[in-house]
Parts: C-alpha cells; sequence; structure tokens
C-alpha cells in the first residue's frame, strides 16, 4: 500500500470570521484580567520580591533624603547661631555705648584702650556694689603701658629716662614721661587712667599671689608664719594659699605717684591732686615725714604762680590772711588737707584757727558763677540732628585748673559743711561741748540742703555729690555720738547721786537736761529715716516691654 502524502491544509475563514478555539482563548483571557484586576492586593499579603534594580533604588532615595535633612540641620543651625550673634551684638553695643556716657574716654585712642579704662572704671565703682580693685589695676595698668607704646596710643611721648628695671613684667613701665606735645583731652585721659592704677594699688597693697595656681588673695587669708589666725577663705573660692608659695603680687602705689609727679605737661591742679593723694597714702603707711613734705610740696605747687613773699597765708600757722587776695582752688584743698594732717597728729589748738579762717574765706566767695564765652549755635538739618543722636557722646570739657577763686557751687558748699564738721569735733573734743554740737547740727543741714537742691543733680561731677552723702553721713554719726555720751553722762551723774541731782526736785534741771538729750536722740533717729533716701542712688525702675501688658 502505497503511503499518504502528509500536506498542510490551509483552512480560509471567512471575512470576519475568528476560529472558535481563538474565541475562547480570548475570552479565558479577558476574564483573567478581569479578575485580577478587580482582586484588591493588601500590602500585608503581598510578599516584596527583592531585585537589583528596587534595591538600588531604595538606596539612592535614602541618600536624597539624608541629604536634604542634612541641609535642613546646617540652614536651622547657622540661622540660630546667626540669630544669637546679632542679638550679642546688640547687647554688647548698648552696654558699651552706656559705660562710655557714664565713663568718657578720649575718642583719639584705639578701641582697645577705650574699652579697657571703661572696664577698669566700671570695677572701680560698679552699679551692683561688688568693687575688684585688682581687675581695676590690671585693666588700668594696661591702659597707661597702651598709652606710652609708640606702636598704640605713644606717638609723640618722650621717655624721661633710659634707665629701665628687669625685675618689672614691664622694665621700663616707672619712667617718667613728656606729654606735652598730645593733646588736652590725651593728656586728662591719661592722668586719670595713671591715677586710677595708683588708687587701685592703694587697695590691694601687701596681696600675694600664689605662683603655684595663679593667684591673687589678700594678706589675711594665706596660711603661714607671718599669719597664725588666718582669715577663712569665703565659700565658693580655691583653697587658701602658703606663704612660702608666695610673692608679692602687685606695686607698691609709690610708683605710679612718684611718675605722676615727674610727668612734664599736666596741669597744676592735677600735680596738687596728686600730691595730696601721695600723701594721705604716706599717712596711712605711718610714714609722717614723707606725708608733711607732699603737704608742702602741694602748697608751693598752688603758690607757684605767686611771690613767695606776697603768699596769702602764713608759711608758719597756714592760716590765711584776713586783708589778702582771694584764694585759689588748690590753695583752699592743699590748706585744708595740711590741717587734717595737724588734727589727725593730735595738734588740735594748731588745727582750728586754720579751719576757720579757711571758712571765712570760703563765705566770703561770690555766690555767682562765673561768665564763659557762650557756644556757637549751629543750625542743623534734620539729617544731621539724626546721626548727632546716634554719633558718640562728646569727650566733656575740661575742669578749671585751679588757678583762679571758686565759686559758692553746691559741691563748694558741700567743703564749708565739711569744715564745719571739723571744728564741730575739734571744740567737742576740746571741752566746748555745745560750741561742738552746734557746729555739727549747721554741717548737717548744709549738707541736707545742698543734698535737696536742685542745682547739685545738674552738676557734672560725681565727686560733688558723694563729698555731700560722706559729709551728711559723717555729720549725723557724729551728731549721734555726741548726744548718746551727754544722755549716757547724765544718767551716771543721776545714779551716782551727786548734788545737782539731790536737789532736782526743786530745780527739776537735771531731769530737763536728761529729757533733752533723749528727745535729741530721737530727733536724730527720724532725721536718720529722713535722710536715707539722699544718702543712696534709689531710682525707679524703668519700664519695659512687660509693663504693656501690666493692668
Amino acid at each position: 500500500m502505497a503511503p499518504r502524502l502528509i500536506t498542510r491544509r490551509l483552512v480560509v475563514h471567512p471575512a470576519g470570521a475568528r476560529p472558535r478555539c481563538l474565541r475562547r482563548f480570548a475570552i479565558q483571557s479577558r476574564l483573567t484580567t478581569t479578575t485580577n484586576r478587580s482582586r484588591p492586593i493588601l500590602p500585608f499579603l503581598f510578599v516584596p520580591r527583592s531585585s537589583p534594580n528596587s534595591v538600588r533604588r531604595y538606596t539612592s532615595e535614602r541618600k536624597r533624603w539624608w541629604k536634604h535633612e542634612a541641609k535642613l540641620v546646617v540652614r536651622y543651625t547657622l540661622t540660630l547661631w546667626g540669630v544669637v550673634v546679632c542679638v550679642l551684638t546688640i547687647f554688647f553695643a548698648f552696654n558699651e555705648e552706656a559705660l562710655e556716657r557714664e565713663f568718657p574716654t578720649p575718642h583719639e585712642w584705639h578701641y582697645l584702650t577705650r574699652k579697657f579704662l571703661r572696664d577698669a572704671n566700671n570695677f572701680k565703682d560698679p552699679k551692683n556694689g561688688q568693687i575688684n580693685w585688682a581687675r581695676a589695676l590690671e585693666l588700668s595698668r594696661g591702659v597707661v603701658i597702651r598709652l606710652e607704646d609708640p606702636a598704640i596710643d605713644g606717638q609723640d611721648v618722650v621717655k624721661l629716662s633710659d634707665v629701665v628695671d628687669p625685675q618689672l613684667e614691664v622694665p621700663g613701665e616707672f619712667i617718667a614721661c613728656d606729654i606735652s606735645a598730645k593733646s588736652e583731652e590725651w593728656r586728662r585721659g591719661y592722668f586719670e587712667a595713671i591715677m586710677l592704677a595708683a588708687k587701685a594699688a592703694e587697695h590691694v597693697d601687701g596681696w600675694l599671689r600664689d605662683t603655684t595656681r595663679n593667684i591673687v588673695t589678700p594678706p589675711e587669708f594665706v596660711i603661714g608664719p607671718s599669719n597664725p589666725h588666718p582669715t577663712p577663705i569665703p565659700p565658693g573660692n580655691p583653697s587658701a594659699p602658703r606663704e612660702e608659695d608666695c610673692e608679692t603680687a602687685y606695686p607698691s602705689a609709690d610708683n605710679w605717684y612718684t611718675k605722676i609727679l615727674a610727668t612734664k605737661g599736666l596741669t597744676s591742679r592735677q600735680k596738687v591732686q596728686a600730691c595730696l593723694e601721695f600723701a594721705s597714702f604716706m599717712e596711712f603707711k605711718n610714714n609722717s615725714e614723707a606725708a608733711e613734705s607732699l603737704y608742702k610740696l602741694a602748697l608751693a605747687e598752688a603758690t607757684s604762680s605767686l611771690d613767695p613773699k606776697k603768699l596769702p597765708y602764713d608759711p608758719r600757722t597756714f592760716v590765711l590772711k584776713e586783708r589778702a587776695e582771694p584764694p585759689s582752688l588748690n590753695l583752699l584743698d592743699a590748706l585744708t588737707a595740711t590741717a587734717n594732717h595737724i588734727a589727725r597728729k593730735g595738734d588740735v589748738a594748731s588745727a582750728l584757727p586754720i579751719y576757720l579762717s579757711i571758712l571765712k574765706a570760703r563765705r566770703s566767695l561770690s555766690d555767682d558763677p562765673p561768665r564763659a564765652a557762650a557756644p556757637k549755635r549751629k543750625t542743623e538739618s534734620f539729617t544731621g540732628q539724626i546721626l548727632k543722636f546716634f554719633a558718640p557722646p562728646e569727650y566733656p570739657p575740661p575742669p578749671p585748673d585751679g588757678t583762679q577763686p571758686p565759686w559758692r557751687s553746691p559741691s563748694e558748699r558741700c567743703q564749708e559743711a565739711a569744715l564745719n564738721l571739723y571744728i564741730g569735733e575739734i571744740l567737742y573734743a576740746t571741752g566746748s561741748k555745745d560750741d561742738g554740737l552746734a557746729w555739727t547740727r549747721d554741717g548737717v543741714d548744709l549738707a541736707e540742703e545742698q543734698l535737696r537742691s536742685p542745682k547739685l543733680s545738674q552738676d557734672t561731677t560725681r565727686e560733688a555729690k558723694t563729698t555731700c552723702r560722706n559729709c551728711l553721713s559723717t555729720g549725723l554719726g557724729n551728731w549721734s555720738i555726741m548726744v548718746s555720751r551727754l544722755a549716757k553722762e547724765e544718767k551716771e551723774k543721776k545714779a551716782s547721786g551727786s548734788p545737782s541731782s539731790m536737789f532736782s526736785f526743786w530745780s527739776g534741771s537735771s531731769q530737763d537736761s536728761e529729757s533733752r538729750w533723749e528727745a535729741e536722740e530721737v530727733v536724730i533717729q527720724e532725721r536718720v529715716k529722713r535722710t536715707r533716701e539722699l544718702l543712696e542712688d534709689v531710682q525707679a525702675p524703668k519700664p519695659g516691654i512687660v509693663s504693656f501688658f501690666k493692668v
């Protein structure tokens, strides 16, 4: 049987017709697709499949997220610190402006020199009352060194000697200079800085430095043979140093005072002030001979422009002549300090005539201030006024040089009150107790009157108000002590049964005198309460932002 030939049969379907099998497959595919799309796929039922593409995509997205977060952190950190720096800068600028207005400095100095002097004055006279003389000395000492350095602020300053002390931190620190070529503001600021250094050195005289820890300590806290009973260290401070580990911390104030007296270019008033301060320090060091020499030097400086044969005072008794011309301010201050020195030595009989002559001379001074040349008023534009408001304050004008007689300003009247107290003390100590009390009352009344005067608040000098406050507090203290002693003496006489107390029932003199002193003690207590506001700088709190939200 012959084999069949296998051939492919082609089935031709009519146009538009599809085979049954293809139709069945298309229907099944459509059903399957529809079923899969409509069926929900829950996340917790879905099993992810890892693939290289998904891992790579996850890693790149993570990196972009970290970069974005890092940029945000850097941006916010820089913004925050920028705001903090701006706030601190504004606060620092306002603080420096306030210090400049309170303690003005010459504008021609460098910024650091001016800042050091402002900070030194702030440590000397802080608002919180915590004086730091050691820090004030360090800063003012640095100001003087910078002012004498030709590379900083010491151009045209000439050293008067080439001899240096190699044992000092700055070998040529105490060499006197010639500052005549500098401006008046520069010289006045230089004198202020060097006088502040000398005054601060007085208060830290004898302080020791612990070389092992670089700590400066007053001598009463140091443990050693020279101080067998040391004062306990206040809590919160380092432990007390040992004497074998200590050395002298600061030079003596004599160095600065001697340098001031040898400096060329200072006014007569400045030299007299330096002499009197130096003499007072010598008295504190129990060097009476040096103090007397310095008081004589102050008197010679105060009368340097006068003929030695026509001095307004007696060179032997230091009493002012009645028919002489009105004494100058320098001479009045020098004679008052000399009389104080004589009285402290115990020679009250010689000091009393000097006080009386000075008081008489002060009361004969003019009550009207000297006529000064009126400053020319310049018309400024509105823009200039705004710029002037934000400009730094002007350096104050120079004070009087002390060569002319002063007028009876509130500060000079406070000096009169102080003289009344001196005279009252001497009279009370010499037996004239009623006269001493009368002079003391007059001094207290005059000091209180000046403190309540509106003219004193307009005075630009701080020393005026300080002098009146010291005079008032000292006068109230002296008055209280005098009256309490008199009341105690009357009680002792009454208790001892003296003849005056035996007939007190008929005369009543003892009871009247005793009640008088007791009543005066009550008066003094009331006076102290009334004047307490004058002895302290009590100011009302300034309104702030919180005050707007208070009812």
